[in-house]
């Protein structure tokens, strides 16, 4: 088990995640899992709590999830527990705005993975934060975001009907290769 006790951050004095998502990160048994870098794996939960009391890294998940849960598309072994924690995370008031794209890509990466059965686990676990997904959608914060949770709602057949619907409802929050007139979500074959 990876120990993320101290959550708070010495600037703000504030929570950085909320207990869910530490029960998430608990569940999981890090330490006998090897990292992509070479070492055990149980850094990275360490690693992404400790990255939220910063802004979000140019490269989506540098320093915690890139090069230690996936290297380019090829997912190591803590990719399905870290989808996990990015579907908690996703839910979790605490975690700044900001976060939100970054934790969305991380998450699609994961369940766009070149090892099926891995690729696989992750997008059921992904499958648990579908409503955060359309919310990002509707939400109108940034394009990227919306772009990214929307093409991770495809890997959902059963969703065609609702994602077909946001597609139109919220169609200033996508990018235009995304909008109805130019990719028909409802008609497209899944």
């Amino acid at each position: 088990m990876a120990e993320v006790q101290d959550t708070r951050s010495p600037v703000l004095g504030e929570n950085l995640v909320g207990q869910a998502v530490l029960a998430e990160i608990s569940r999981h048994g890090w330490g006998k899992m090897m990292c992509g870098c070479g070492i055990s794996a149980e850094h990275v939960p360490v690693d992404f709590v400790a990255a939220l009391s910063g802004v979000p890294p140019e490269r989506v998940g540098e320093g915690w999830a890139d090069n230690h849960v996936y290297i380019q598309s090829n997912l190591m072994m803590p990719a399905v527990a870290t989808a996990s924690t990015m579907a908690a995370a996703l839910t979790d008031p605490l975690i700044p705005l900001m976060w939100r794209r970054s934790l969305i890509q991380v998450l699609s990466a994961l369940c766009s993975g070149e090892q099926d059965d891995a690729a696989q686990a992750c997008r059921e676990a992904a499958r648990g934060c579908t409503w955060s997904l359309y919310e990002e959608i509707g939400s109108g914060r940034t394009v990227d975001a919306a772009a990214y949770a929307f093409e991770l709602l495809t890997a959902f057949p059963e969703e065609k009907e609702r994602l077909g619907f946001f597609q139109k409802r919220f169609r200033m929050n996508l990018p235009q290769d995304l909008r109805s007139e130019n990719f028909d979500v409802r008609r497209a074959d899944w």
